[in-house]
């Protein structure tokens, strides 16, 4: 199992002066995974991932990528990563291609045929040969993804990387990552704002307030508490005789709501749900409909931070 283990966090702190920026967090990413950070602003999500790519200074803990420690054989570490943290760095005098070119030249053994590659890859097959200076926000989004994809890293970094995308290159760039982890094997790592992306690209999510991690969850384990027993409504014809029916089978699990003449709510394991349906059709009872009620990545993240408070 240790060999499919991307990327392994043990006890990873930041300190600056007597302020703790980031808090001893400890997490592994295994391959072919996408790991979305999420948290409210100066949670300490960029601090963390400075730190994993070397750019700012461990206070205390370790990283490590493909079992390789970042601070001790960093040039080793890195071959393996791809990244751009906040705005990729470009030449905006040069063309999209020739700053990929001189990124290839930094990456022995990268063809032009790998470049061509990215470049379809990120969708700028139109623009590539026009200068940078000339590119829209999220085309810079672009072709910074396509610089951290061009030395085939088997880890790829990505601090807010839908900022100036439209929704449609949002969504090109939400296909492509998760192709990337499942076709390749490559450990993703995301961290964003946007909720509604994380609900749609992420595997799994670590939740991370104040500096400290708060859980790290499947997205449906996330969204469910990680309790077996889920919320159920019932639109149903006779409430009064449902409510009788269903508070003989499942007292203290029933909630009526009282703003809608024929909705009633059941908090069960999802098990049960056929034999409240089972009871409510057998006691003369018309069911029109059950739906899950599912809290949404919105309202568990502001749960889990405080309303995304900062101390």
């Amino acid at each position: 199992m240790a060999d499919q283990i991307a990327v392994q966090i043990r006890n990873l702190t930041k300190r600056v002066g007597n302020k703790t920026i980031v808090d001893g967090l400890s997490f592994d990413i295994p391959k072919g995974e996408v790991f979305g950070f999420l948290g409210p602003n100066g949670a300490g999500k960029t601090t963390t991932i400075r730190m994993m790519v070397g750019l700012i200074s461990i206070s205390e803990g370790q990283v490590l990528v493909q079992g390789i420690d970042v601070e001790k054989n960093f040039s080793q570490a890195m071959q393996h990563v791809g990244c751009i943290v906040e705005n990729p760095e470009l030449y905006k005098f040069l063309s999209g291609y020739q700053n990929l070119k001189h990124m290839a030249r930094m990456s022995p053994g990268t063809m032009d045929a790998r470049i061509d590659e990215v470049v379809k890859l990120v969708g700028l097959q139109n623009r590539i040969h026009d200068k940078v200076k000339t590119y829209s926000l999220g085309m810079r989004q672009r072709l910074g993804l396509a610089q951290a994809l061009l030395h085939q890293p088997s880890v790829l970094i990505l601090d807010e990387p839908t900022n100036g995308l439209d929704p449609a290159g949002i969504r090109e760039l939400r296909d492509n990552l998760r192709r990337l982890a499942r076709e390749e094997g490559m450990a993703v790592i995301v961290s964003s704002h946007l909720l509604s992306e994380m609900e749609l690209m992420c595997d799994r999510i670590a939740v991370i307030a104040q500096g400290k991690l708060v859980s790290v969850q499947t997205l449906s384990d996330l969204m469910s508490g990680g309790e077996r027993h889920v919320i159920t409504s019932f639109e149903v014809g006779d409430k009064a005789l449902a409510l009788s029916i269903l508070n003989r089978l499942f007292k203290d699990h029933v909630v009526d709501d009282d703003n809608h003449p024929h909705l009633i709510s059941l908090k069960i394991d999802k098990e049960r749900i056929p034999d409240a349906i089972q009871a409510l059709v057998e006691g003369g009872v018309r069911v029109y409909g059950v739906s899950a009620v599912t809290k949404t990545l919105e309202e568990t993240f502001l749960e889990m931070t405080g309303d995304g408070i900062i101390a």
